[in-house]
């Protein structure tokens, strides 16, 4: 996943991973209610795929490492998908790792944290920490998303329009669908960034605080989502223009 987090001050806290996969093992072992057993009719009419659609339900966006579904033929991820997507976008796809790969390049030109310096070694520690971050926030926002029976992808608009759809990408960086379909503040990825960024200041330079840096990092990230989702709404159309082994 996309992260603008900052960078760890060595190996991500054990601790922190240990909760947050009990979590998810608590969420996801819990079939979401009527989702597997469902035969509605309606129901197997949403899992149809939208012409603009992203394909399988789990599928993940190779450049950003969301998954997207239609809000056209909406259709609630079941308990075992929830599983499979969580895999896919956080350690099984091209885009679990972009984000990481990317991002640690970045903060290894610009030399932060300074502290790590600019070695091979400084280079270990920004990927490791772009990693973890992003595990944890995958991790988070999955066992939240379960828990609330929120949808953890973005939700594609319907509408033929540019502008429409634009401003429902926007949108859609705070609120998300539950499993009826019915919009919903998006409780469970907004805690996932404050959660993410705020465990990421314990395995970073001691002069990061969760409070101060960590808040700060989380309200970036709520930011970026949306431009993120400009990128989740237009890939049927940028995706034209990439490589074909990209898509």
């Amino acid at each position: 996943m996309l992260m603008i987090h900052h960078h760890l001050r060595s190996a991500p806290n054990p601790f922190c991973f240990l909760i947050t996969f009990i979590l998810l093992i608590a969420a996801l072992v819990v079939p979401a209610k009527g989702q597997d057993s469902t035969k509605d009719a309606q129901l197997e009419s949403a899992r149809k795929p939208d012409s603009r659609g992203p394909g399988s339900p789990t599928n993940v966006n190779p450049l950003t490492g969301l998954g997207t579904a239609s809000e056209a033929h909406y259709a609630p991820l079941t308990g075992k998908q929830r599983w499979q997507f969580y895999v896919k976008s956080n350690f099984a796809s091209i885009g679990a790792f972009t984000g990481p790969v990317v991002n640690s390049l970045l903060d290894q030109i610009g030399n932060q944290p300074p502290e790590w310096g600019r070695e091979a070694s400084g280079y270990g520690q920004r990927l490791a920490s772009r990693l973890g971050t992003s595990v944890v926030q995958g991790t988070v926002q999955s066992a939240g998303c379960a828990l609330l029976g929120q949808d953890p992808r973005y939700i594609r608009s319907s509408s033929e329009k540019v502008l429409n759809r634009s401003l429902h990408a926007i949108l859609f960086g705070t609120i998300t669908y539950n499993n009826e379909g019915k919009k919903r503040p998006a409780l469970a990825t907004l805690g996932s960034y404050y959660a993410s960024s705020m465990i990421t200041t314990s395995w970073m330079p001691d002069r990061y605080t969760p409070l101060g840096d960590g808040v700060r990092d989380a309200n970036r990230q709520v930011v970026l989502s949306c431009l993120v989702n400009e990128i989740q709404e237009f890939w049927p159309e940028l995706k034209k223009l990439l490589p074909r082994k990209i898509h």
